[in-house]
């Protein structure tokens, strides 16, 4: 297994209570992961009036009450704002926390459709959703280079746009996505690249092609899912209620390290999971106290359970 590899988990965004959300943070940080991320989704998919933090205003609120942990989104849908104004608000959040921002973005599918039509906002056809993506991230990377930004395509017209404020070091760019076309582009210009949900083969080979198309650059791996989480296989099979087995990775602490192992040596050099039950005391904590030792991950040192009170 490729070493060392990290472990973030997804921060519990579903909720209106600020203070779940941001323990969530504090706790992700006390316990040594290496990263806490926030989805980019105006509401839950299929879930219209199930309560969620907005990614980037949450993700400021993150970056002021962390010190160390890395912070990121995965991922930014490149069509629910405008490239500069995206770059700015990253540019901001990245002040906050220097050195530890990754902004990964995608281009979303037909399941955000609804979303962006709700807020007035462009969705694209497929056949220009990639273009857009490769427009917004092009902004992107040029906006952390710290020099004018110009561009002008289908999507945007930037002209001598000053960086402000300026980041040191720059923000990570990733690209998140399993189609031929974004694996091509996060290897050639992108920082990073996530797998959502894929099986450690698919991984596998998508990690190749990254890799291919970066002809040698470095270009971080990454690999996020949901997962369900317990002290044992039954507790964790015991969770999953009427959600679909095949979304999720499921098992006890040394079930769980099988499937992480296994992601890892498809390729992944950074395990990003989501928890249904993050807000509560328990995924997290097994998760860096029993499953990280399993995976060599030996500087996620076990810490003591804090309350979420």
């Amino acid at each position: 297994m490729p070493e060392p590899v990290k472990l973030g988990v997804t921060l519990p965004q579903f909720t209106d209570d600020p203070h779940r959300f941001l323990d969530g943070a504090q706790r992700a940080e006390a316990l040594g992961f290496h990263s806490a991320w926030v989805l980019d989704h105006l509401w839950p998919l299929g879930a219209k009036r199930r309560p969620i933090m907005e990614a980037w205003t949450g993700l400021a609120a993150v970056a002021a009450v962390t010190k160390h942990i890395g912070i990121g989104t995965l991922v930014t849908r490149s069509s629910l704002r405008h490239p500069a104004v995206l770059a700015k608000m990253a540019a901001t959040v990245a002040t906050v926390a220097p050195g530890r921002l990754t902004v990964a973005v995608g281009s979303g599918d037909g399941l955000s459709r609804a979303e962006n039509e709700a807020f007035g906002l462009p969705y694209y056809p497929r056949d220009q959703r990639w273009s857009q993506l490769a427009s917004t991230l092009r902004v992107l990377v040029a906006y952390f280079e710290d020099a004018p930004v110009s561009r002008r395509d289908d999507f945007v017209a930037i002209d001598e746009l000053p960086p402000s404020p300026t980041v040191t070091p720059p923000a990570s760019v990733w690209v998140g996505g399993w189609s031929y076309s974004l694996l091509r582009l996060a290897g050639a210009e992108a920082s990073g690249w996530n797998g959502w949900g894929g099986s450690p083969g698919k991984l596998e080979r998508a990690a190749g092609a990254v890799r291919a198309a970066g002809e040698g650059r470095f270009v971080e791996i990454s690999w996020g899912g949901q997962a369900l989480l317990a002290a044992s296989d039954a507790g964790a099979v015991a969770k999953l209620g009427r959600r679909d087995p095949t979304e999720f990775l499921i098992g006890g602490p040394e079930t769980m390290a099988g499937h992480l192992r296994a992601m890892a040596n498809a390729g992944a050099e950074h395990l990003i999971l989501a928890f249904p039950d993050a807000g509560d005391v328990g995924p997290y904590e097994l998760l860096a106290r029993e499953v990280a030792p399993l995976l060599a991950l030996t500087d996620i040192p076990p810490r003591g359970i804090r309350s979420t009170a």
